[in-house]
C-alpha cells in the first residue's frame, strides 16, 4: 500500500473509531499537531468526522455523522472545516 493510502486508511479508521488513544497514536505517526484543550481536541475530531461522511467510499456512517453533528452544534461549532 502506498504511502497516501496509508495515511488515508489510518485517518478514516482512527477517526470513526471516536477512540481519543487511537486518534492520538495516529496524530503521532503523522506528526499533527494535537490541541492541549480537551473541548478543542474534540471538535476537531468531530469536525473531521462529518467531512469525512461526505468522501467517497466514507466508513463514517450516518449515526456516527449525527452524533458529530449534534456534539458541534450543541457547543457552538460549525461542521464544517473552514
Amino acid at each position: 500500500m502506498n504511502n497516501t493510502k496509508q495515511f488515508i486508511n489510518d485517518r478514516n479508521e482512527a477517526f470513526a473509531s471516536l477512540d481519543k488513544n487511537k486518534i492520538i497514536e495516529y496524530c503521532k505517526k503523522y506528526n499533527i499537531d494535537i490541541p492541549e484543550n480537551e473541548e478543542i481536541f474534540w471538535a476537531g475530531v468531530h469536525k473531521v468526522v462529518c467531512n469525512l461522511y461526505f468522501s467517497e467510499n466514507t466508513i463514517i456512517t450516518l449515526d456516527r455523522y449525527n452524533n458529530s453533528y449534534n456534539w458541534l452544534k450543541e457547543h457552538g461549532y460549525s461542521p464544517f472545516i473552514n
